[in-house]
């Protein structure tokens, strides 16, 4: 067992080194990076040649004697299927290893067994994949905005509906894979920590504002791939207004934003409608849906950034499309005068991902499960 622990440890090694560069490599290229034998490498190397993880590439120039020869990784050599869950819409995704996205589908929620419903959509997703991804797909992660409490054993998927964790299991045999769950402010920092440039950082924190306001911190405590951990928090329910008592849901949620513009202004079919239009995201009633949403944003981000002086405050969700309009007034409501945070505006940005980090995440979650 012993040996078996410290042969897939290499693995993970090597294979973490290998994903995170786009250039190409050589086994000696790999002895320097990972402090390994030239004979371990080469082993797995070999290995990861026959699994199609890594090509041959070229034959590194310069020199004399015999040149050694080049690889790259295969991002193709494996895929996965993300799934976003909320109570209006199930959002399904096939990626591949570095989160290419080959196929994807909306369904609106119905009001029946939601399981069944659930298993049911993601089948019929499943059966629409083209049959050269499909034999390749190593998992499912699915997205949720309530929690999954591994200790208790169960799982949230909103906050009426709560099923024993064992209904996972029911669908992993209903549809022959493995499925992997979590928050969406955790699977959100998947996909920040894992594909998009925050990789390096040793802490960051991430507030997802969709329908549900969720909120995860990334810490790195060492070198090694596996070396960090996640953890969400649920700063839906955190009350932000103490003399009404509203909740942070109440008042940044996505969902409140688009209903107050929306009832605003009728004759409008979409968020993005309102803020690609100046006549209406600068009109008096723009103004003031958008000054009164965006500082009790500005009290929430205060206290995190009070309660984990993170690197970086990245918001993801589905606000986050809409960031270029937004981050100005953000940072000026944050950051007054003499503030004192012990960092600056650059610490608080939106997510490149405009709305889709959580599901990213989810599909990412298996690969990153199995290999890192």
């Amino acid at each position: 067992m012993y040996q078996k622990e410290i042969k897939q440890g290499n693995e993970n090694i090597i294979f973490h080194s290998i994903y995170f560069t786009e250039d190409s490599f050589s086994i000696p290229d790999l002895t320097k990076i990972t402090n390994m034998t030239f004979p371990t490498v080469k082993r797995v190397v070999n290995e990861f040649l026959e699994k199609d993880i890594i090509v041959e590439w070229t034959l590194s120039t310069g020199g004399v004697g015999r040149r050694a020869v080049k690889y790259k990784y295969n991002p193709d050599f494996c895929y996965s299927i993300g799934v976003s869950i909320n109570e209006e819409k199930i959002k399904f995704i096939l990626i591949n290893t570095i989160g290419k996205i080959f196929q994807s589908k909306i369904i609106d929620t119905e009001n029946e067994n939601f399981i069944d419903f659930l298993t049911k959509n993601l089948k019929d997703f499943i059966k629409e994949i083209d049959e050269k991804y499909l034999a390749k797909v190593i998992g499912v992660g699915i997205s949720i905005p309530g929690i999954y409490n591994k200790e208790d054993h169960f799982l949230e998927f909103n906050n009426t509906d709560r099923y024993e964790s064992a209904v996972i299991k029911e669908i992993e045999q209903d549809i022959n894979l493995p499925i992997w769950v979590e928050n969406e402010a955790n699977m959100s920092i998947l996909a920040e920590a894992i594909i998009n440039k925050y990789k390096e950082l040793e802490d960051f924190t991430v507030i997802n504002i969709s329908n549900k306001v969720t909120c995860s911190t990334f810490h790195k405590f060492g070198n090694k791939s596996e070396d960090y951990f996640f953890k969400a928090s649920r700063v839906h329910h955190m009350i932000v207004d103490y003399e009404n008592q509203k909740k942070v849901g109440d008042c940044i949620s996505f969902k409140v934003l688009k209903n107050e513009i929306l009832r605003a202004f009728p004759k409008l079919n979409s968020l993005e409608d309102f803020f690609s239009n100046k006549t209406y995201r600068e009109s008096k009633k723009g103004k003031e849906i958008l000054n009164k949403y965006l500082t009790y944003m500005g009290i929430i981000l205060k206290n995190l950034l009070f309660t984990y002086n993170p690197k970086k405050l990245i918001i993801c969700g589905d606000l986050s499309q809409f960031g270029s309009y937004l981050l100005d007034d953000v940072l000026n409501i944050v950051y007054e005068k003499n503030h004192i945070f012990y960092r600056g505006k650059e610490t608080i940005i939106f997510s490149n991902f405009k709305g889709s980090s959580s599901i990213i995440g989810a599909a990412l979650f298996p690969i990153v499960d199995n290999l890192m």
